[in-house]
């Protein structure tokens, strides 16, 4: 069992949305047994529902995310993980501020999919943050993490 732990900032939006797209396409390529996934923020607000637009995008996919609730990044979350995939660089750099022992584990979603280890960089590999913005921002997040998803289970699958 390979776990993977999603993040964002606030743990409301971005890694939400991952996790349930990430969890529908390992269930659609029969990798729900391989992996375990979660999610959690670098500066989360514990117990916070996911964004209301962020639960009408998913709801326009048949996704359900009405039941998250917020959490903020831990060591003790670091440890469990086998590999933690950021939306965004600065991510990266955050999370080896608060537990540096997770820095050989932790990419960008994007980066990482395309064969892109550790921080790749300031161009490029981050997830639009739509928190805060109209629903079209929160759809062209939803492409982005679509095809970052798509990229991360074909290497999964071949893993």
């Amino acid at each position: 069992m390979k776990n993977i732990l999603l993040i964002c900032t606030g743990n409301t939006c971005r890694s939400v949305m991952a996790k349930a797209l990430l969890e529908q396409a390992a269930a659609d390529n029969d990798l729900n047994e391989k992996i375990e996934i979660d999610s959690a923020g670098t500066f989360a607000c514990e117990g916070e529902e996911a964004s209301p637009e962020a639960v009408a995008v998913m709801d326009e996919m048949d996704i359900d995310i009405r039941r998250h609730k917020s959490k903020q990044f831990t060591r003790e979350l670091g440890e469990w993980a086998d590999l933690i995939l950021t939306m965004e660089a600065r991510h990266i750099e955050q999370l080896k501020a608060m537990a540096h022992e997770t820095a050989d584990k932790t990419h960008t979603l994007i980066g990482w999919g395309k064969g892109i280890s550790g921080f790749p960089g300031d161009f490029g590999y981050d997830i639009l943050d739509p928190y805060r913005e109209p629903i079209k921002k929160y759809r062209e997040c939803v492409k982005q993490l679509q095809s970052a998803v798509k990229n991360a289970v074909d290497k999964l699958a071949k893993e």
